[in-house]
């Protein structure tokens, strides 16, 4: 790196760092545009972007000097697993909607991978869409840009000026209103000096997704009706919506609103999620969604993103950080008798290990910092702000490119987040081991880097800590980011934690913990928290993920999102998301093994970062949320088969049309125009969803499509309940029919408290001959 761009960048760090010592608004902004002075004097500049790189959301790679002079630039160094950067692409969101391109502010995503498969680019374009980040990003897959600026952790924004020089640098997580005063100021100042543009930049490329029913579904689970038959709950997290369907894959309900997320409790037709991850039954008719009073309710949670040091609280007042899973548990515990005072045991970090051994995780620790895949040196204290993921290496740079060094010290904000120490006397009926029945919810918090816990009726929790009914708490995590095992839960440390599934044969939670690349456990009865399969041994190493089948840590794993317990076979279900597999653990000789996956195309086994699984009630399947293929797939047990769940519209609900199919004769001449005038009109008491699109998707004869048959589009959305839709024949040498066109309309329709994706669909029969008309126009009517 050169000197002078170094000592600027540092410069940068930090003032920024410093400038949270004031309080006094004026007093900063002062500050800002004196240090905005000095550096606006330097002939510093980052240089400009490597010839090659890819982009996404705009039509050609960007410049410094084409396109960005004159503009103050924001580049976000993030790579799409970090839950951190996902954190602040809100505050990403607001500044745009404050300052555009016209105003001469740019945001620019740097997409500088930690796991190999985050850096295909099909993986990345597909992470934009989920995430729904529309500005310009460039895959930095071989850290060139990392590595010259110096970045060190996931996420940091690099402010820079219209010239291309470094103004701030914001490390990890950070507050809003911190972003939009630097921009705010510099606006103002570079404004008045004349520097800004308000030149466009080029537009965006066109990119799609052709939507089913399902986007990107994150999580499925099931459970066993009154009448014996299986309901299934399907996360479907890119609509904003949950689908409830029934093993054959009818859709009984849909609840909430494509493409229009919120966060709003009601029925199911006025209900809003914003996408939805974790799912769990308690009951056949509750899924924390009342599918008896087709009702949405809040059980926990304010809507506000909770900070690592946030104090347990009740119900709607509770705020949480990035909920990734839920997992019910009923199960027996022992009853206290006389209790006289709620305790609370704080204990210091003791040995630990992995399930039981004394391996080398079990030091009083630091905070977490990311060690690097290779070398791994001793632990050391971490050079970021808690909210931040960190690695000690930067991504692979370029041949010759030396890595960055660290950046100074920052202190952690380590929070047990407990209750004040109480006493606790028991009498000696305790040994009459009386047992009750206890209902909790497993929450993984993968933002906070815990497992917290929501409690249904007035418990003792591990016997040492009182918890009123409706409270939400952690209890296993310290908030460090590490994979930390310890015999005191509130002394080991998570990465992330992403998926649940509980042994009720054991008492044991299993956690997908995805960015230390393992599977976890917690011990129901004592709190103990150990390792599975997966990670490595020094609890600071983050980067020791692979796709290796074996035992221990010797079986390694890219990002696990969901985990699911086999009670029949005691075996252990693992969507190893970032390998695209399946994997099996045999809890006995605590082997993994690639179960799923891993095939070639149009294999069904080929999965594309599955990001959530369950077992069926009755044991014999395996549900599997293909997030990135947009479906849930099906994996017979017995017989290892793999088949699609396709979900169809139910055709007997109350109030609803059926799915139908109406075959029209229709005649053209050869080269002739087909104008297909689509309606959809309403029947009494039904609705359109509110936000929902409602679209049609046009099959034109496979043979000699593009060569023959021709159309604009092939798909749309109706505009006001219309839509047109032009068709042209083949030429003479085509002659040969009649040809089918099938013109297939899905509606998102409400009825009676309900919603539902209903599709209709009208099959032409075209006849091509030289004596037919040269125009035919036909009003497709789809009545509902």
């Amino acid at each position: 790196m050169d000197n002078n761009l170094e000592t600027t960048l540092n410069a940068c760090a930090t003032f920024t760092e410093s400038l949270a010592a004031s309080d006094c608004r004026h007093e900063r902004k002062e500050r800002i545009k004196c240090f905005l002075h000095k550096v606006a004097q330097q002939p510093v500049s980052v240089g400009d972007f490597k010839v090659g790189l890819e982009w996404f959301n705009c039509k050609e790679p960007l410049s410094f000097t084409r396109h960005l002079k004159g503009k103050i630039v924001v580049l976000d160094f993030f790579t799409y697993c970090c839950i951190n950067c996902l954190h602040i692409i809100p505050h990403l969101r607001q500044l745009e909607k404050r300052f555009s391109v016209k105003d001469g502010v740019v945001i620019i995503g740097v997409h500088s991978a930690k796991f190999d498969n985050e850096k295909d680019s099909g993986n990345i374009s597909a992470a934009l869409q989920r995430y729904d980040i529309s500005h310009p990003v460039v895959n930095d897959c071989d850290g060139i840009l990392w590595s010259k600026l110096g970045i060190s952790c996931w996420p940091t924004l690099l402010i820079l000026g219209p010239n291309g020089q470094p103004l701030f640098q914001l490390v990890g997580e950070f507050e809003e209103k911190v972003l939009f005063e630097l921009i705010n100021v510099s606006v103002d100042y570079f404004g008045q000096r004349g520097e800004l543009s308000s030149h466009h930049l080029p537009p965006p490329s066109a990119t799609s997704i052709i939507r089913g029913p399902l986007l990107f579904p994150g999580k499925v689970t099931t459970v066993i009706q009154d009448d014996g038959s299986e309901l299934i709950a399907i996360a479907n997290s890119g609509l904003h919506s949950l689908i409830i369907a029934s093993a054959d894959g009818t859709i009984k309900y849909i609840i909430g609103c494509p493409d229009k997320p919120g966060l709003v409790d009601g029925d199911f037709e006025v209900a809003r999620f914003n996408a939805p991850q974790g799912l769990s039954f308690s009951t056949p008719h509750l899924l924390y969604v009342d599918l008896r009073k087709k009702t949405v309710f809040t059980l926990v949670g304010n809507g506000l993103q909770a900070s690592v040091n946030v104090s347990q609280s009740s119900g709607a007042a509770q705020s949480l950080s990035s909920p990734w899973d839920l997992c019910f548990i009923r199960r027996k515990v022992l009853a206290p008798q006389n209790i006289t005072q709620p305790f609370l045991c704080i204990c210091p970090p003791a040995p630990s290990g992995y399930r039981g051994s004394g391996e080398e995780n079990n030091k009083p620790f630091p905070p977490a910092t990311h060690l690097p895949a290779s070398s791994v040196p001793p632990p050391q204290p971490p050079p970021f702000p808690m909210s931040s993921t960190l690695p000690s290496s930067p991504p692979p740079a370029a041949s010759g490119m030396p890595p960055p060094p660290p950046p100074p010290p920052l202190s952690s904000n380590l929070s047990s987040n407990l209750l004040p120490p109480q006493t606790l006397t028991c009498s000696a009926e305790n040994e009459a081991k009386e047992f009750i029945e206890q209902e909790i919810l497993a929450i993984a918090m993968a933002g906070s880097h815990q497992i917290w816990v929501y409690f249904f009726q007035d418990t003792m929790w591990w016997g040492k800590e009182f918890f009123s009914a409706g409270v939400c708490a952690n209890v296993a995590g310290s908030g460090n980011e590490a994979n930390r095992n310890n015999a005191y839960p509130l002394s080991a440390s998570f990465a992330q934690p992403s998926g649940l599934s509980y042994c009720p044969s054991n008492d044991e939670l299993f956690i997908a913990d995805s960015e230390s690349s393992s599977v976890r456990s917690i011990n129901m009865k004592t709190g103990k928290v150990s390792g599975v399969v997966g990670g490595s041994k020094k609890p600071d190493d983050l980067f020791s993920f692979g796709d290796v089948d074996g035992v221990g840590y010797n079986a390694k794993l890219q990002h696990p999102l969901g985990v699911a317990w086999h009670e029949e076979s005691k075996n252990i279900f693992v969507a190893d998301s970032y390998n695209h597999k399946i994997k099996k653990i045999n809890l006995h000789t605590m082997t993994c093994s690639t179960y799923a996956g891993g095939g070639s195309a149009p294999d069904l086994a080929l999965f594309n970062e599955p990001g959530g699984l369950c077992v069926s009630a009755d044991g014999a399947k395996l549900y599997v949320a293909d997030t990135n293929n947009h479906c849930i797939k099906v994996i017979c047990l017995l017989t290892s088969s793999v088949a699609e769940l396709k979900l169809l519209s139910d055709e007997q609900a109350p109030g609803i049309s059926p799915v139908c199919t109406v075959t029209v004769p229709l005649s053209v001449n050869f080269n002739g125009k087909i104008i297909l005038k689509v309606n959809l009109s309403l029947s009494d008491g039904i609705k359109l969803t509110e936000g929902a699109p409602q679209r049609w998707s046009l099959h034109l004869p496979g043979k000699h499509f593009n060569v023959s048959w021709r159309t604009e589009s092939l798909n749309g959305t109706l505009d006001s309940r219309n839509a047109e839709v032009y068709i042209t024949a083949p030429p003479a040498q085509y002659s040969g029919g009649p040809h089918e066109i099938k013109l297939t309309l899905k509606s998102f329709l409400c009825a009676d408290g309900a919603c539902k994706a209903v599709t209709s669909s009208l099959l032409f029969s075209v006849a091509c001959s030289a004596d037919a008309p040269n125009s035919v126009e036909y009003k497709a009517n789809f009545t509902v």
